[in-house]
This record gives C-alpha cells, structure tokens and sequence, in this order.
C-alpha cells in the first residue's frame, strides 16, 4: 500500500521546512518527496493511506545516539552489575526497546551493555521477531582501573554483569576488541576518563595512555568497526580525538587543542546531557551536596564549552543515555534537543538536525539510508501535531507524537504498555532502611535514612 504523509515537511538536512508538502512511501522506502501541488499522478491514487494533514509536521524518526538497552533503568552501578540474570536482562532489554521506538527514535545507538545483550536485541528486531528500533551496538566498554567502569573494592572480582570489562595492559586491550568484534559488535567502545563520582580517579585525567588510545583506534578501524569513548576530561577528549576516534561521548571539558583534533580528524561529539540535566533537577533540595555542585559544574562548563565546539564546525549529536532509572526508556529522548536550544545556543532547525540527519554516523550500516527524508531512504518517519521546527519541546509530549512509521510500517503507539511488577532479584536487597535513632529531648526513636 502506498502512504501519502502530509504537512509541514522537515527532512531532517537542516534546512527550513517544506510548507505542505508530501511525502510518498512505497513498501519500505520514501518513492517520491515534495511540494503537494507537484505530487506525481502515479501517486494520486484513490486508495492510498493518507497520514498528516494541516498543523501537522512530517520528519524523519529521531536518532537516539547513546542508549542502553540492556540496563533495565538500573539505579546504581552495584544494581546493574550484581543483580537480575542475564536471560532475564535480555528479555528486559527486548520489552524496553519497543518504548524507545514508540516515543519516536527509530534507530539507536547502544553505547555500552552487559554482557552482550545489545547485540542479541539488535538482530532479533532485524530478525523481524520483536518491535524495536534500528540499533548499532557496543560490546561492554573497555575500560582500565581510571576508568569510569572499574568502580568496585579491589578486593572483589570484577562482576559479570558490569557494563565494561577490565584490560590490563596493550595485549588485553587488543584481545578484547578481537573478541568483541567476533561477538558481532558494531562498535567498540572504550571508558576513557572517569566521572565525577569515582573515587581515586582524578576527572582531568584520562585512563589510558596515547599510545593505547592509538591502538584501540588502529585495532578497531582494522577489523572495519567504528570506536568511541566515554571522555569527560579535556585529556581524555584530546588523546582519544587525536587517535582518531570517530565520536567522543560527553567531551564536557574540551579545550581548544581537542577542538582542532576533532575538525582535523572529522570527529562528533555526542555530549549526552540529560543524564546530568535530570540528576540535577531530581536534587534540587541536595543543591549544597559536594557532587551535586560537581555535576553542575560539569553541565555548565559542557554547555559553554560544546558551544564553541559546534560554532568551530564541529557537530554535536543528541543523545538521552536512556536505561538509568534518571533516564527512564521512552520518557526522554527528546529532551536533549530542548538542552541543545535552551542551554547551548542551538536553533531547533539546528537541533533536529543533530537528532535526526547529523546522527545517522553513528549506524554505518544504515547510515546511508536513514536520517534524511529523501527518494530511496528508509521510510522512518514521525507525523508530529505542532511545528517542532519553532519548539522542540513538542517531541517530549507523547500526545503530539501522531504517527510513527519504521521501514514503511505504522508502529502501534495506542495501545498501552502496562507496567510490569520489579522481582526482589533486579534490585539492591535492602533489609534495614536506615538508622533508627533515639532522640532524648522527645523521647521517642526516629528514623534517619542519611
């Protein structure tokens, strides 16, 4: 059946909108795009599906660059890494895409799991088996002892389920992304700086030395896989860009020098900020907490230094890093384009681009077919109530996500998902819930839970 999608017109380049125009699809693909006045007869047919219409804006589905299917909306590192089977993550991982794909982000990138969940979700939605979004995945990020992921007592084994993995040394570093890539990861990703809450590890600093910057970069791009980073620090942000790392995670400190390294080598920057943009408005009754004063140091710096960033030419990429339990699945994926206006300086034609055409890099096996609304394109397309072209913020309203087409088919966004039970197995098992402290003056106990 073909569908004629109506309205105000946004192809995701940039560009203004196209003011009522359409857009044909036939089967999986976009057949033809354009004014309507100029729809080609061959379209004109009486038995087409006809989406839109006037107030309404046709777009490309949005890029969601850093995801996590696998983490279950996990509320801590302890949680994530000890807790939940791994059969039952996976089936988890499986239930959460489909809200990822329902709140308009048709293709994803996963950029980090436990053990290697992302790329089995991945290829049972290629499979055709569940509803979900197109993906590109990670392995578990490499990361050495000054990385983000090694966050656990010495004295304890690694877990399995953490959401990295342990190199030590040049000959570690090299057989794990060897093992990744024959896990059938499309990506390998490295923990390149810590973050503010590791203890021990200073934030200005970087994990790993140039030189195994330089060979996790050569390594992957030997075994034709893409390689990104989790960098903070302007160190991290600076060697990782000059080893050629095809995107940098958050780069929230960069500096000059790591401004030139990524217009040099090409590379984008997928800043991540919602993550701290909800941790900071969850804590706004913690403002004098030493870590919250530390995260929004880090937001406000990010926001000045990714402005300058983007205006040397260097583009930036939308990103929710949804699967913390601060980042529920489908709850936020749009809110980095809100951040991206208000707080970086970006127009919304700018920002859609960066959720839409700018982001399709992050998927090489789509990338050329996603994206854009263009002749020969993947049909992955939104029907949005409103023009977010003028206000971005229409994307994080589900009643103004219309329609939502993947590969030419209607994703069902009406009927509701009903929310599940959480077993005892998926979280911290909590027995005592603080201190039950004794207050002489009232002579009564009362509870302190910090």
């Amino acid at each position: 059946m073909v569908h004629l999608i109506k309205g105000r017109v946004f192809d995701g380049t940039g560009s203004a909108p196209l003011e009522h125009g359409v857009v044909a699809v036939d089967k999986d693909t976009i057949a033809w795009i354009g004014p309507e006045a100029q729809l080609p007869e061959r379209y004109r047919d009486p038995d087409a599906r006809v989406l839109g219409g006037d107030g309404r804006t046709v777009m490309p589905g949005m890029i969601d660059g850093h995801i996590h299917v696998s983490f279950g909306e996990a509320r801590s590192e302890e949680e994530l890494a000890l807790y939940t089977p791994v059969e039952y993550r996976s089936i988890k991982a499986i239930w959460n895409a489909r809200k990822v794909l329902r709140a308009g982000v048709t293709s994803a990138f996963d950029a980090a799991t436990t053990y290697n969940i992302a790329a089995s979700v991945r290829d049972a939605i290629e499979a055709g088996m569940y509803e979900g979004p197109r993906l590109a995945v990670c392995g578990p990020q490499i990361t050495s002892h000054q990385g983000l992921e090694d966050s656990f007592p010495s004295s304890m084994q690694f877990p399995p389920g953490q959401a990295g993995v342990l190199a030590k040394g040049r000959d570690e570093i090299i057989e794990l992304i060897r093992l990744q890539v024959k896990n059938g990861v499309d990506c390998i990703k490295v923990s390149g700086s810590s973050d503010l809450a590791i203890a021990n590890a200073p934030v200005g600093g970087a994990a790993f030395t140039a030189d195994e910057f330089n060979l996790i970069a050569a390594e992957a791009h030997r075994l034709e896989r893409t390689c990104t980073v989790h960098a903070r620090s302007g160190e991290a942000t600076r060697l990782a860009a000059a080893a050629g790392f095809d995107w940098i995670m958050h780069a929230s400190f960069i500096d000059e020098e790591g401004i030139e390294l990524c217009l040099k080598n090409n590379i984008a920057i997928v800043p991540t900020l919602t993550l701290l943009a909800n941790i900071l408005e969850s804590a706004q009754g913690e403002a004098g907490a030493s870590i919250i004063d530390e995260f929004r140091h880090e937001y406000e710096s990010a926001c000045i230094n990714l402005r300058k960033a983007y205006d040397a030419g260097v583009p930036l990429i939308c990103g929710s890093e949804s699967g913390w339990s601060l980042v529920p699945y489908g709850d936020w994926h749009a809110r980095e384009l809100e951040i991206f206006v208000n707080d970086i300086g970006l127009t919304p034609l700018q920002a859609l681009h960066a959720a839409t055409g700018a982001a399709a890099r992050l998927l090489p096996q789509w990338r050329d077919r996603i994206g854009t609304l263009a002749e020969g394109k993947l049909a992955d397309i939104l029907v949005v109530d409103g023009d977010p072209t003028a206000d971005v913020t229409l994307l994080q309203r589900p009643q103004n996500i219309v329609s939502v087409m993947k590969g030419g088919s209607l994703v069902d966004i009406e009927t509701p998902i009903p929310d599940r039970r959480v077993w005892s197995f998926e979280k911290h098992r909590t027995f005592l819930p603080g201190w039950f402290k004794y207050d002489s003056r009232a002579g009564r106990g009362y509870l302190k839970t910090h």
